[in-house]
């Protein structure tokens, strides 16, 4: 499979796809979140000229083979998050669009991109970090069965706001 080749992943109720073109304001009411803006390294505010660019970024990442962005739909048309996987360090990323919430959206897409990795990109292990005060992001590892790792907090600056990330990892 080349890096043009279009990638759709169906499974535990969902369909992830890529943006499309015409998807800049629907981008908008998934990112444009107090919560996404604090818990992401997203721009704040997310408006029409971010959407822009971050479908450029996606589109250039996925292009060079480096990252996979995948829009999180339950029907296969309407945007409710996004969901990635760099596939230079094994990571995978979620946002679920305030309007989808508790709907168990990012746990779903988590298991499905966590199956996409281990089954298609022949990744052994696959980590998500997350910062230990978000109860919601710990939740979704929990149930899509990963585990704590026993390795030390990475701390990064995001935004200006230092974040310490623990590590949670899934093996194939």
């Amino acid at each position: 499979m080349s890096a043009q080749d279009t990638i759709e992943l169906a499974g535990h109720g969902l369909v992830l796809r890529e943006w499309r073109d015409d998807e800049l304001e629907a981008m908008v009411a998934v990112f444009d979140d107090p919560a996404m803006a604090y818990w992401t390294p997203m721009a704040t505010p997310f408006d029409l000229e971010a959407a822009r660019a971050h479908l450029e970024r996606v589109r250039r990442r996925r292009a060079l083979g480096e990252r996979l962005h995948l829009v999180i739909t339950t029907d296969g048309e309407q945007p409710k998050g996004e969901v990635m996987l760099n596939k230079l360090t094994g990571t995978i990323g979620y946002g679920v669009g305030p309007a989808y919430r508790g709907q168990r959206l990012a746990y779903r897409a988590v298991l499905l991109m966590t199956e996409y990795a281990h089954q298609v990109e022949g990744l052994a292990q696959v980590s998500l970090e997350i910062e230990p005060e978000n109860g919601a992001s710990t939740a979704v590892a929990r149930a899509a069965g990963y585990r704590l790792s026993d390795k030390k907090p990475q701390t990064v600056v995001e935004k200006g706001r230092p974040t310490s990330l623990l590590t949670w990892v899934h093996d194939a």
